[in-house]
């Protein structure tokens, strides 16, 4: 259908995707629709991985604390 790639990407994104991008063909926009939420996929488990590290610095008895603050 017609505008599937530009409505994927403008979820992904969030919002209406740039002016630019309109050059872009349907198949072009959902590969980089795909291509955002992959790298949106691997910005949360560096985020995750980074907390996690971070909470080895902590005292055992207060790592449940301070994990429930941030989540």
């Amino acid at each position: 259908m017609a505008g599937d790639g530009r409505k994927l990407l403008q979820h992904e994104l969030g919002s209406s995707a740039p002016a630019g991008l309109e050059e872009l063909d349907d198949s072009d926009l959902a590969d980089l629709a795909a291509a955002v939420r992959g790298a949106k996929r691997q910005q949360a488990a560096a985020l995750a991985q980074a907390a996690d590290r971070a909470l080895g610095h902590i005292p055992r008895l207060l790592r449940g604390p301070v994990r429930a603050v941030f989540r």
